[in-house]
């Protein structure tokens, strides 16, 4: 009995998770739960976050495009293909609650004619900032 379930179980998952059915083991765009270092309103401030995709050994065949909130006055970010870098003079202290948000496209190069497919192409993850 205990058998038929978990085979129905997984059956189960394997059928509504995704309409391809490797989403058991999800292919998605994923950024890297990091602390922040402290930053002060006297120095330049700069942080790096690497993105991947899950269970995608060609993940740098895809484009990243990536957005920012919450960044204090006097900081900005640039992206180089899978990085986002986080700069600048911040003008103001506090504790700053920061989103980045990742929308990925592709993959752009196809060896195996495998129309392989993420279960998702966005994500977004919540980061915080302490400048003193």
């Amino acid at each position: 009995m205990k058998n038929h379930l978990l085979s129905f179980i997984l059956l189960f998952f394997l059928f509504t998770s995704c309409e391809d059915p490797i989403c058991i083991f999800p292919k998605e765009p994923e950024l890297p739960n990091k602390q922040f270092p402290i930053g002060n309103t006297e120095n330049y401030y700069y942080v790096d976050v690497t993105a991947e995709i899950n269970n995608e050994p060609r993940d740098d065949d895809y484009r990243y495009f990536f957005d920012v909130r919450g960044l204090p006055e006097g900081m900005d970010f640039f992206v180089n293909f899978r990085t986002i870098s986080l700069e600048g003079t911040p003008q103001e202290s506090g504790i700053f609650d920061i989103t980045i948000f990742l929308d990925v496209d592709g993959p752009f190069r196809n060896f195996d004619n495998d129309p392989n497919t993420l279960c998702n192409f966005s994500t977004s993850k919540n980061y915080t900032l302490i400048i003193e």
